[in-house]
């Protein structure tokens, strides 16, 4: 059902860049999920020209079958829902961002409605996600936005703010500037980089920006997911970028960047008419509640706070 939504959406709208807008997500990661849905299908379902895409005969004829079962399916999922929530069964499907946040909400959703059905799953990139809350299609997702990308909800969906938390170097144990206590950021001018492939534009430019301000451009080696990064990085052939919640890591030291020149936000984001609109205060609360708990077990964060204090302003640690 969600591959016919943004089918229509693409018909609505005329172009795989309108039809991205609409439904909250990057025109990349909407390209490639119709290449997919084309590639499943067996046939191309729109042509592209210059006056944007039109439907092929195959998708014109899957279209006129999505416009009928598209609104059948949205009246019964949301008749399932409201019997499901009347008699104390709230389903709650949570999108996740690649983020430690995942793990807080899980722990607060438990505590806050211990009766509901909760699934949840962690995306690749955050990309889908806004568009999955404004269809509706999950009831709550954890978002991260960087200094000059900050998201904005789409309609029909709320963003809540949970904290702001800076972003460490990871170093091999044994590397020069792991025995500071902060690291200077142009000192790793000449470093090796290691970031995930899938990083998105926010991060990314976020990062650049930082570099250029400090002299350098990053040397991009190795876009490897974090395993493959954590044996690199012990290995001492790159540095790459962590959470301050992160956990110990081995071989591999987390050491905060003097300044603070790179920070990013978590964000909690809900369907305005799904279950959790009622509890949208106490599981903010909660959620902030737990992720400052939390970080607390990590050590160097915990230092951290201790000589900076929280990069949100007005907010209180017991430390």
């Amino acid at each position: 059902m969600r591959h016919l939504r943004v089918l229509c959406a693409i018909a609505d709208t005329g172009s795989i860049s309108r039809a991205a807008g609409a439904l909250g997500m990057s025109q990349p990661a909407l390209a490639a999920q119709l290449q997919r849905i084309e590639r499943r299908l067996g046939g191309a379902l729109f042509e592209r020209g210059p006056a944007g895409a039109t439907p092929t005969p195959l998708g014109a004829w899957l279209l006129a079958r999505s416009r009928s079962l598209l609104p059948a399916f949205e009246e019964l999922e949301r008749d399932t829902l409201r019997r499901a929530e009347a008699a104390g069964h709230a389903r709650i499907r949570v999108g996740c961002a690649p983020t430690r946040l995942a793990i807080y909400v899980a722990k607060s959703l438990r505590t806050l409605l211990p009766d509901a059905d909760i699934s949840l799953r962690t995306e690749q990139s955050l990309d889908p996600l806004p568009g999955l809350l404004a269809a509706e299609r999950i009831e709550l997702a954890t978002l991260d936005d960087y200094p000059g990308h900050e998201l904005s909800p789409p309609q029909g969906a709320v963003y809540g703010v949970i904290a702001t938390e800076p972003l460490f170097v990871g170093l091999a144990h044994d590397h020069p500037l792991a025995g500071r206590d902060e690291v200077e950021l142009a000192d790793l001018a000449d470093a090796d980089w290691a970031l995930p492939p899938m990083v998105e534009a926010g991060p990314r430019e976020h990062f650049w920006a930082a570099c250029a301000a400090r002299g350098f451009e990053p040397r991009m080696s190795y876009g490897v997911n974090l395993d493959v990064a954590l044996d690199l990085i012990a290995e001492d052939r790159c540095v790459g970028l962590f959470q301050a919640t992160a956990p110990a890591r081995g071989r591999v030291t987390l050491r905060p960047l003097s300044g603070t020149p790179l920070r990013f936000r978590h964000l909690v984001g809900w369907s305005a008419r799904g279950p959790l609109a009622g509890h949208a205060a106490d599981l903010v609360q909660a959620v902030t509640k737990t992720y400052w708990a939390e970080s607390m077990r990590a050590p160097v964060y915990r230092a951290w706070l201790k000589r900076h204090g929280p990069l949100d302003h007005g907010h209180s640690v017991n430390l």
